[in-house]
């Protein structure tokens, strides 16, 4: 074979191999993968701390004496297991804690204090045996996340039935009305009243920055909705995103310089 042979042999040899090497890479590489499934528009993934790997890493036991006055405190770390310390205000607080027994009795509503280091602490009493769920509910990077870890108070616990649904809650002396209802673009809405020795209560007090508060929490497996109120003058509150099933609602509103808590079981879907 002739010298000018050998060389035309040697360069088509490191085009096949490059052009290998492009399609190894090309399999490998999710990018090349997503732009060609999106026409050409290059798309990233979202980082990861932005997606499900945030984590709430309890730093207090999780077992407390029932009846006794003890303290939480949790951090949120990321993938890396670096503590997050920056939340965004979300309802008037930077961090939401919600804590239910798990048979949705004994609900709680607490506003944990951040510290120098970035974890979350606050008193913590539950006041029977029992296994509950604390939620973390804040804001962080733009997304709103839901983090929980199960509590733990021990003695003697016989979980009690999910009461039977009614449009009617009493408490406090107050009667709360819940009417389930469409609003725009036909998507579902609750609505609440609240009436007081038969007349309807029309001065109550803002609470985290609204009318009213409501969590909806999904009888069986604890799928958590912290469901935003329509506006500031109404007790109205959307529920599209909720799926099917039975949910114990917790409204909160105050009036009389104090917050009261109405609890009711509703089904959502067929």
């Amino acid at each position: 074979m002739s010298a000018g042979a050998r060389i035309a042999s040697f360069g088509a040899l490191l085009v096949a191999i490059f052009a290998l090497a492009a399609l190894a890479g090309r399999a490998l590489d999710p990018a090349s993968e997503a732009a060609e499934s999106t026409g050409g528009h290059h798309r990233q993934s979202a980082p990861a701390a932005a997606g499900g790997e945030l984590r709430l890493v309890a730093q207090s036991p999780t077992t407390l004496s029932p009846g006794h006055r003890g303290r939480l405190s949790f951090r949120i770390a990321d993938a890396g297991g670096a503590t997050v310390r920056d939340f965004e205000t979300e309802q008037a607080r930077r961090m939401h804690l919600i804590v239910v027994r798990r048979d949705l009795r004994r609900f709680q509503h607490l506003h944990p204090v951040q510290d120098a280091r970035g974890a979350w602490s606050t008193p913590l009493t539950l006041p029977e045996a029992g296994v509950y769920h604390a939620f973390a509910d804040f804001r962080t990077g733009g997304a709103r996340r839901t983090l929980g870890v199960d509590l733990f108070a021990g003695g003697r616990f016989e979980p009690r039935p999910l009461p039977t649904a009614a449009a009617t809650a009493r408490v406090d002396g107050y009667d709360v009305q819940l009417e389930d209802e469409h609003g725009a673009g036909d998507h579902p809405e609750l609505r609440f009243t609240v009436s007081r020795d038969g007349t309807r209560v029309a001065d109550l007090q803002p609470y985290l920055g609204a009318r009213g508060h409501l969590v909806m929490l999904r009888a069986g497996d604890l799928a958590y909705e912290h469901v935003h109120p329509l506006g500031e003058d109404a007790l109205a509150f959307a529920t599209e995103d909720a799926a099917p099933g039975r949910y114990r609602l917790f409204l909160q509103f105050r009036h009389g310089n104090r917050v009261h808590t109405a609890a009711f079981t509703h089904a959502v879907g067929p």
